[in-house]
């Protein structure tokens, strides 16, 4: 299976639309069309932004197989689960938040 044939998958088993990945990583919707109909793959640039948009990692887009995510405790897991689901928006002001929560405690 290649690159964008896994991001189709991935798209269709989260119920996705390909504007929504477009408007995620800064493309336009007929360039990730391409990708179906010239059986083409994403530019290298666009990898990371796109495992982070379907929450897998670099690694399962490039080979379809899923490195183990051993070095995150199950707890930093499932924040980092919940807080891809956000929206953008939604993103920004956790962020903020922690940012304040942990300023006395950042260098």
């Amino acid at each position: 299976m290649t690159i964008s044939q896994r991001i189709f998958e991935l798209l269709k088993k989260n119920n996705k639309k390909q504007k929504e990945l477009a408007e995620s990583i800064g493309l336009s919707t007929s360039a990730i069309s391409d990708w179906k109909k010239k059986g083409t793959n994403p530019a290298a640039e666009n990898i990371s932004a796109i495992a982070d948009f379907f929450n897998v990692s670099t690694d399962y887009l490039l080979t379809g197989e899923e490195k183990s995510k051993e070095y995150l405790r199950d707890g930093e897991q499932k924040l980092l689960k919940m807080y891809n689901l956000l929206m953008e928006i939604e993103k920004g002001e956790i962020l903020g938040q922690l940012k304040e929560k942990t300023k006395d405690r950042m260098e």
